[in-house]
């Protein structure tokens, strides 16, 4: 029953990406061009009724497409629609989980804003979307967002579970921190979520903030990390922070697969 990831990239997607630089004692922005890497996993359950996963978190850049510039998120849909076309023909009933922070401004680094476009897009594309906010993340007004977790086959997740395409999933969005910031959680508050969750049993639960992993030096919240090693074996998606080995095999039987600035097309 246990994930497994096979670390060979199949594909990449090219996106611009703000970091900053320093002039004396003021910060300005600086873009990047990078790649976005795409790898292939598998996981295995009874009762699925789905051929194929997207599983995506931090998707923190700009595309770029006949001289304009959208959200990487915007545009990465209907590339991975033609690429499961032609290399995977079978997958017909394709399924998306999103792990938070879908906006980026190539003005400022860390820049919050609305995300609804990209949900959309995964939706267009494919059968349904199911994740949670990370940090960066708006969706509209609080009318819009209402709105937007009523559209047809999208699933904003926050301490909240879904069964779906014979799968159960659960979610927890935004981060632990000071409840007068955007997107935070209470920390015993999200521990105790997690809990409540982890007892349901459930195929995947979808969390934005990392755990760290210490026996490989990956970082990351320690606090999450030391109450998913106190849980039941669980298969946790995340983002947030960024690791170069993508999957944590926990003592107790738990994984963690860290999703931050990748793509996995997992069957």
């Amino acid at each position: 029953m246990k994930i497994t990831i096979d670390h060979n990239i199949i594909e990449t997607y090219p996106y611009l990406e703000v970091g900053s630089k320093t002039n004396g004692q003021n910060n300005f922005p600086e873009i990047f061009y990078k790649t976005l890497p795409i790898y292939l996993g598998e996981y295995q359950s009874n009762n699925k009724d789905i051929d194929l996963l997207i599983i995506a978190s931090d998707l923190q850049g700009i595309a770029e497409e006949n001289g304009n510039q959208y959200l990487l998120g915007e545009k990465l849909p209907s590339f991975l629609r033609t690429l499961i076309d032609i290399e995977f023909p079978d997958c017909k009933k394709v399924g998306v989980l999103l792990c938070g922070d879908f906006y980026t401004s190539l003005d400022k680094r860390g820049a919050s804003g609305d995300v609804r476009n990209v949900w959309g897009e995964f939706n267009n594309q494919f059968d349904w979307v199911v994740g949670v906010a990370g940090n960066h993340d708006t969706f509209g007004s609080k009318f819009e967002e209402e709105k937007f977790k009523s559209s047809n086959n999208i699933h904003l997740l926050h301490k909240e579970q879904i069964e779906i395409s014979g799968l159960k999933i659960g979610g927890i969005s935004g981060i632990i921190g000071r409840a007068d910031k955007i997107n935070r959680v209470d920390e015993s508050d999200f521990l105790n979520s997690l809990t409540k969750l982890s007892k349901q049993k459930l195929d995947f639960i979808l969390i934005h903030e990392t755990p760290d992993f210490p026996k490989f030096n990956q970082i990351g919240n320690s606090k999450i990390r030391e109450h998913i090693e106190k849980l039941d074996k669980n298969r946790i998606f995340c983002g947030h922070c960024h690791w170069d080995n993508s999957l944590a095999n926990f003592d107790n039987d738990s994984q963690v697969l860290n999703i931050d600035s990748k793509v996995i097309l997992m069957g």
